[in-house]
């Protein structure tokens, strides 16, 4: 593989991440609106957020798509959870458990492995 192709995986790579960091982003919208009455100005407001990352990363998706192979940017889709439960810990003090820290592991290896295959 050249290094020009080398740098370019690894740009979309980034720029799939940074999507997937969106779809994260629509499940903390999700949450904040949760905690607030239903139908008010702050709940709207929240579920519109939501509404509009979605948006967003539905068109960004159909980007990625195009740059790299379906099975690495699916692989690759598992991180949600790993960006989650880091999210998770930072905003809302989640803990992360042993349990957690092996399974991010296993997700990690398997991107990897469907990664290198191509």
């Amino acid at each position: 593989m050249t290094d020009k192709k080398k740098s370019s995986n690894i740009k979309s790579l980034i720029f799939l991440h940074i999507i997937l960091l969106i779809y994260v982003g629509s499940s903390v919208m999700s949450k904040l609106a949760s905690g607030q009455q239903f139908l008010s100005f702050k709940f709207i407001l929240m579920y519109g957020g939501v509404v509009l990352l979605l948006m967003v990363y539905a068109v960004l998706w159909q980007q990625v798509l195009k740059r790299l192979p379906l099975t690495v940017a699916f692989a690759n889709k598992s991180a949600v959870m790993i960006w989650g439960m880091i999210i998770g810990a930072i905003m809302w003090h989640e803990k992360i458990t042993w349990l957690m820290i092996a399974g991010t592991i296993i997700i990690v290896i398997g991107v990897c492995l469907v990664v290198m295959e191509d």
